[in-house]
């Protein structure tokens, strides 16, 4: 998965990245981030142009009332003889008429069709945000590097053979671990993994080991402490391991997701 994810996330990220230069958007600390607010700005433009074609639109209703009220007044105050007047003032009416008209469907047709392209585009910036930003927020919060070693073969002296379900997320001890959605922690600590904890919430839990101390644990929302990096259990420096198990199934491959939270 970890190799097959940057075609649609980098094509995405491609069109942020040139709108954040161009658009003068706030620089963003993640991928996520900078998803969020290209959605935010896309749905800021998308209300601006709904008020402007509301404004313009009653701008050109009210001058239309106007020079009809105007029209209709000439009209009563000329004597009924002058019916080659009348006439022309009805004309003028009618083509003052037609043209607001004309002119109030050319902006509600220019409208509808920069809404519907920036429609467009804000319902695939929230699937893309839905599809990969299952990590509402980084794991680790601060330094860290992250390590693509899911499915590893881990062979060491007195642990027993086995595959690395996760991705270790080298930091300093002590920094701050984070529940990326809200849901509810859960301390399972282990000998493998020392000092662990899960967060469960509606699309599957994640699982942190080697902790050095807990944080919050119960129910939690999106980037509580709920512990703090460490080497307990069977690691080898300090560092949080982390898994993804999607539908509470078996673990996937996290790299992905991290790489979009974390930056």
């Amino acid at each position: 998965m970890s190799r097959t994810f940057a075609r649609p996330a980098a094509a995405l990220l491609a069109s942020l990245l040139l709108l954040t230069v161009l658009g003068g958007l706030a620089q963003a600390t993640s991928q996520l981030d900078l998803a969020r607010r290209h959605r935010a700005a896309l749905t800021r433009t998308i209300l601006g142009i709904r008020k402007e074609q509301r404004r313009d639109t009653s701008v050109l209703r009210a001058q239309v009332n106007s020079t009809t009220r105007l029209l209709m007044s000439g009209i009563g105050k000329i004597s009924s003889i002058d019916d080659g007047r009348r006439r022309g003032f009805r004309d003028l009416l009618r083509h003052q008429r037609h043209r607001a008209a004309s002119r109030i469907r050319a902006i509600q047709h220019r409208s509808l069709r920069h809404l519907r392209t920036l429609t467009r585009r804000r319902e695939a910036v929230a699937a893309w945000i839905e599809r990969w930003g299952i990590l509402q927020q980084c794991p680790v919060r601060g330094p860290v590097t992250i390590s693509d070693d899911f499915g590893v073969l881990i062979s060491k002296p007195h642990v027993p053979v086995h595959v690395h379900e996760g991705n270790d997320m080298a930091a300093a001890t002590g920094t701050p671990i984070v529940a990326p959605f809200a849901g509810t922690a859960t301390a399972v600590p282990n000998g493998l993994g020392g000092l662990a904890v899960k967060v469960t919430g509606e699309l599957g839990y994640v699982y942190n080991a080697h902790l050095s101390a807990y944080g919050r644990l119960g129910t939690v929302g999106t980037g509580a402490v709920i512990g703090y990096v460490g080497s307990t259990g069977d690691a080898g420096s300090s560092h949080d391991h982390f898994e993804w198990h999607p539908g509470g199934g078996p673990a996937v491959d996290p790299h992905p997701y991290l790489a979009i939270s974390c930056g």
